[in-house]
């Protein structure tokens, strides 16, 4: 179950794109969750978790993976692994937000990651058709986790 979905990206700078573009396919079809943009800022990003259970975090990422490749991590298994530390276009990455919370006592009480692997970041440029395809598939996942929640 998950009761917030948070979509991490900048609308101008091509797959970072991608967790704002998972809110906007939720919000489409018609999401029962609650639904929040974020631009990654850390602090507002724990502020948004703060009173909710099961939370899915959406955003691009740089590992060296092929692009489109989606990463699933759930925060309860531990430290996050270096894809998410410093490897993104907003002042901080959803790493350094996670562990921020971890050492101050405010996770949710389950976190799940989802890293969409980008390559073209540049502004003004647009989402790559391997990131839009995972974006599908994200939103879709994350569709059928609220679907039989709601069952």
């Amino acid at each position: 179950m998950v009761d917030l979905v948070i979509g991490v990206g900048n609308e101008i700078r091509g797959d970072d794109r991608a967790g704002l573009a998972v809110i906007d396919s939720l919000a489409a079809a018609g999401a029962s969750v609650r639904l929040v943009r974020s631009d990654g800022d850390p602090l507002e990003m724990i502020d948004t978790w703060q009173d909710a259970d099961s939370v899915a975090l959406v955003d691009a990422v740089t590992s060296g993976s092929v692009v489109g490749t989606i990463h699933r991590l759930d925060v309860d298994d531990g430290p996050l692994p270096a894809l998410l530390a410093s490897r993104s276009t907003h002042l901080f990455g959803i790493g350094e937000a996670v562990e921020l919370a971890r050492q101050l006592g405010r996770l949710p009480g389950a976190l799940v990651i989802y890293g969409i692997e980008g390559a073209a970041f540049a502004p003004g440029t647009e989402m790559g058709a391997s990131v839009a395809e995972s974006v599908s598939v994200v939103a879709g996942e994350l569709e059928a986790l609220m679907e039989a929640a709601d069952a």
